[in-house]
């Protein structure tokens, strides 16, 4: 077992504390092979879409700032700096999950675990109650229970090295005889978080967190569940609301090196044709900044910087939606690189 049981009845305590619904009945019908894969998942991996323009998605991936690992006509890879990955492949391809709705969407999500022992604990655990299948190279397949895909396996992620931006304020100076860092595009350092419209909004989070070791972060009333890998510290790595008549993916976020880069990566977004879903702006729950972009692989993509990070001495919130709950401020419709600039008017 790799976590003392003492360890796991801490979080539980925490869990319950903010009466949300979604703390753990008792200890007793938690098995050994969930208290053993508890902190060894550690965050997305990959995310496997099915797409109606191959040609189309790959434009955006790539001027999204991924780098393209391979390119082949059913299969087009991109990974970010610590190697977490974004993979295309055909809407008709059989190979893929089945989708949950119609057109371009996430496909699947593929959770990174520490080792392969830990994905073979998860192959167990999963294949009581629903079908599994396993990779030559030993990933793991199966549908979450609203249908959604799940993949498991060992993590081609890596850890990224500290790096700080250097910020000149009063009573901190970091920054002399050099100018800031100014950005000309993204370079996506990590895959944070995926989000997904759900229908049972006690039991879905309950299976991802009694049966894959998911911790509740925060949860919006009666509304959605922030929910992260056991052996991540990301504020969620997973969120999961409803919406009545919603169903499907709804975007997916990577972090930058710090805020300027989200401005940079926005503006240039923005000049190469791509539409603003919503930003800039600053999240209220996450602390985040943020600039949304609409995807034509489904959903939106996330430029954000500055989410807050949390340990198991977190007590998760119980938030009631509304617009501050969301964001301390917000754009609409993006922003023009030039738009605020003063100019000279002429008098009429």
């Amino acid at each position: 077992m790799r976590e003392s049981l003492a360890g796991r009845v801490e979080f539980e305590t925490n869990c319950k504390s903010c009466g949300c619904g979604w703390g753990y009945e008792s200890v007793s019908n938690i098995t050994i092979s969930f208290l053993g894969m508890l902190m060894n998942l550690i965050g997305i991996d990959k995310l496997v879409f099915g797409v109606e323009d191959m040609a189309l998605c790959k434009k955006f991936w790539l001027d999204w700032g991924l780098t393209q690992i391979a390119d082949a006509p059913k299969s087009n890879i991109f990974e970010t700096v610590d190697k977490s990955q974004v993979e295309i492949r055909p809407i008709d391809d059989p190979s893929l999950p089945p989708p949950v709705v119609e057109g371009s969407t996430v496909r699947e999500t593929v959770w990174a675990a520490a080792d392969q022992g830990v994905v073979g604990d998860i192959a167990a655990e999963l294949a009581k109650d629903r079908d599994v299948t396993v990779d030559d190279d030993g990933t793991v397949h199966a549908l979450d229970p609203e249908g959604y895909g799940m993949g498991f396996r060992v993590a081609h992620m890596q850890e990224l090295p500290q790096r700080e931006s250097k910020y000149n304020a009063p009573g901190r100076v970091e920054r002399v005889d050099e100018p800031a860092v100014f950005y000309d595009r993204a370079t996506p350092q990590n895959l944070v978080h995926a989000v997904f419209h759900i229908q049972d909004i006690e039991g879905t989070p309950k299976f991802y967190m009694d049966r894959l070791g998911f911790l509740l972060t925060d949860a919006y009333v009666e509304r959605g569940a922030f929910l992260r890998c056991g052996g991540a510290n990301d504020h969620h790595n997973l969120f999961m609301f409803k919406l009545p008549g919603q169903m499907g993916f709804h975007h997916t976020a990577f972090e930058l090196r710090d805020i300027h880069e989200v401005f940079g990566g926005g503006l240039r977004m923005k000049e190469l044709g791509w539409n603003t879903h919503l930003g800039p702006g600053r999240h209220n729950v996450t602390s985040a900044y943020y600039w949304y972009f609409r995807n034509p692989c489904g959903g939106a993509a996330e430029y954000g910087f500055d989410t807050d990070r949390v340990t198991k001495a977190w007590v998760p919130r119980e938030i009631v939606p509304s617009d501050g709950a969301f964001a301390e401020w917000s754009l609409e419709e993006g922003l023009d690189r030039f738009a605020g600039l003063q100019r000279q008017v002429e008098e009429a």
